[in-house]
């Protein structure tokens, strides 16, 4: 099957058997409280399950799109994983044409894949074929809990990449810039000319990653212990 591949699973998910069915096709499941979502899979995507049912309602109610709008905050690429006979419940009720649109809502305007699944052993096949192909499509990822940040202006978007630097928190990116004016002249800046802000080692850690060609698929990727070796 290659190599395992790592899933981040909510604790309230436990009950219902899915994350044990994923250890026993070979998953590593790593329990925790997530902010976000149920199922945190490599290449920085989220799943988030419901029944059929639970998915209806939360439509009807409005919170499905309360809940979405956070997912993709925190997340490139968001799954909703209804679990359960949707078809059925949407004429039961008799409201296809608002399902229906709300379907569109969410894949046009908000970039969301609904996956549809039969019972739960099924959820669990569907999110082990998703995040084995991502990590066979891309190589492997490290799985990376977090939220993305919410900025709304130029500047804050300049602090947040000027901070995300090795070494580099929101002082030192706030004097970087006041020093460059600009990302773009913060990033052409020469060794020396960092080394005043920031002292030898960080300034040679940062032109390193600034100056080092990407590399998709590296046999042995580099670390930032390797810079001075080229």
């Amino acid at each position: 099957m290659g190599e395992k591949v790592r899933v981040y699973v909510d604790v309230r998910e436990e009950q219902s058997g899915i994350p044990g069915m994923l250890e026993s096709l070979g998953v590593i499941v790593i329990r925790g409280q997530l902010q976000a979502g149920d199922y945190v899979l490599p290449g920085d995507t989220v799943i988030e399950r419901k029944t059929a049912q639970d998915f209806l309602n939360s439509l009807f109610d409005g919170r499905l799109f309360d809940q979405v709008s956070r997912l993709s905050e925190a997340y490139s690429n968001v799954i909703i994983l209804v679990e359960g006979e949707i078809n059925e419940l949407r004429r039961a009720q008799n409201r296809a044409k608002q399902v229906y649109s709300a379907l569109a809502t969410l894949t046009i305007d908000y970039d969301v894949k609904i996956v549809s699944s039969p019972s739960p052993r099924d959820s669990a096949l569907i999110i082990e074929a998703l995040a084995r192909r991502i990590v066979e499509g891309h190589g492997a990822f490290k799985i990376v809990i977090h939220k993305k940040p919410k900025l709304s202006t130029i500047r804050e978007w300049q602090l947040y990449i000027a901070g995300s630097l090795p070494g580099v928190g929101p002082i030192l990116a706030e004097r970087l810039l006041e020093k460059f004016k600009s990302l773009e002249a913060l990033f052409t800046a020469s060794t020396s000319e960092l080394k005043k802000i920031l002292g030898e080692k960080k300034a040679e850690k940062i032109k390193a990653i600034i100056k080092t060609p990407y590399e998709p698929k590296e046999k042995k990727p580099k670390s930032l212990e390797d810079y001075k070796k080229d």
